[in-house]
């Protein structure tokens, strides 16, 4: 039996034969994940991107490609072959060395507040096979840090009661950095393993202004801040099976060690340690008829470690997530396959917000194209999915639109 979405029938040495236009794009893609890679270890000072990060740690966000998300944020699989953090086994049919880079805008509009926005680079990573071997190098998100809260209040000086604005940012992230092996065994079975450490920074700030004139002499504003860098261990082992032509089974299982953020800079304190939860992923595509496939996923994940080092019922204890899509094949776009999908996923964050449980849900969309294909095997692929978002807490609420682009070259 032979796996029917695996185009690379043929041998490698009948494809060394690249368009010599790739040549410029693959350096133009190179360059981003170099600043992509960048970002990820120092973040630049963006827009607060989402309110339910104050909780906790931090809003999780899974290091998937716009592929992926368009089909409901199914993580693992998925079919054919490709670059997944939350899937290692995926990449054991990657027969030329590739490069991919992924990039996320979102807007996000709390209710009663105005718009605010970012970018992150969720998902950047290399292959190299070697004879039946995958080994790949990546980049991948974990938990976003990017969040800012402002309340008015009134402070008692000794002149007496004085109006002020205090202001609590958060800048930077934490991300994942891995090295992976993937291989097929037999036509039936591929497995992965992945192993590497967290990486990122995270920056807070506190600033407290009082009421310009309010306070004869002019007493200065407060301004308090600290930096810590994250660190910690991360693993990483899946399968994926095909027990006939029409399903593909996947499942992961990925382990965080402890979370530890050390004060660098003059920030005073000591290192701080959070217990990670281990993650279980499983999934699969069905092929409904010949160009329509539907994929559905789980994962499951133990917080609960983490409520005594955040004081107490700041995390919940097991959060679920479900999603699904469906792909449609038969599309072109100027003679080249043009695959629509579209899919919902319903997820349970981690931490809790303002005492509530959270959750977010949204709708997907997307489409991919190959831009060069060399005897079927695509060399340059560009997927795009746009989900329509919301999370809430209790009265808590806030909507968004999120944009993912995933880019990858393939060449010998």
């Amino acid at each position: 039996m032979t796996r029917p979405t695996c185009s690379t029938t043929q041998s490698t040495e009948s494809l060394k034969t690249v368009p010599s236009a790739l040549s410029g794009c693959m350096f133009a893609i190179l360059l981003a994940v170099v600043v992509g890679v960048a970002g990820l270890a120092a973040p630049a000072p963006a827009q607060a991107q989402s309110v339910f990060n104050a909780g906790g740690l931090g809003l999780q966000i899974d290091p998937m490609d716009a592929r992926a998300r368009g089909l409901g944020g199914v993580g693992v699989g998925l079919s054919g072959w490709q670059m997944l953090m939350t899937d290692p086994a995926a990449a054991a049919g990657l027969r030329l060395p590739s490069i991919s880079g992924t990039f996320q805008p979102s807007v996000t509009q709390v209710s009663g507040a105005p718009e605010a926005g970012g970018t992150r680079f969720p998902l950047l990573g290399v292959s190299y096979p070697f004879g039946r071997h995958v080994f790949t190098a990546q980049f991948g998100s974990f938990l976003d840090q990017e969040w800012a809260v402002t309340a008015e209040r009134v402070v008692e000086l000794a002149a007496g009661p004085t109006p002020a604005l205090d202001r609590y940012e958060s800048q930077g992230g934490i991300g994942q950095a891995r090295l992976g092996w993937a291989t097929r065994i037999g036509e039936q079975l591929a497995v992965g393993v992945g192993v590497g450490s967290l990486v990122g920074s995270v920056e807070r700030r506190f600033t407290r202004e009082l009421e310009s004139g309010a306070v004869e002499g002019g007493l200065e504003n407060f301004r308090q801040m600290g930096e810590w860098r994250v660190s910690g261990a991360t693993a990483v082992a899946g399968v994926n099976w095909f027990p006939s032509d029409l399903l593909q089974v996947g499942a992961s299982v990925e382990w965080v060690g402890d979370m530890t953020l050390a004060p660098v800079r003059g920030t005073e304190g000591v290192d701080r340690s959070y217990t990670m939860p281990l993650t279980l992923r499983t999934g699969g595509t069905f092929t409904l008829a010949p160009d329509v496939r539907l994929a559905m996923g789980i994962s499951r994940a133990d917080w609960s470690g983490v409520d005594g080092e955040l004081g107490g019922e700041a995390a919940r204890d097991v959060v679920w997530g479900y999603g699904g899509g469906i792909e449609w094949g038969r599309g072109t776009l100027r003679g080249r396959a043009f695959p629509l999908r579209v899919g919902y996923r319903v997820q349970e964050l981690p931490f809790h917000v303002r005492g509530e449980s959270a959750e977010e849900s949204a709708f997907s969309g997307g489409f991919g194209i190959n831009l060069a294909d060399a005897q079927d095997v695509p060399l340059a692929r560009l997927d795009l999915s746009v989900e329509r978002g919301s999370r809430d807490a209790g009265a808590l609420s806030e909507e968004y639109w999120r944009t993912t682009v995933s880019l990858r070259l393939a060449g010998g």
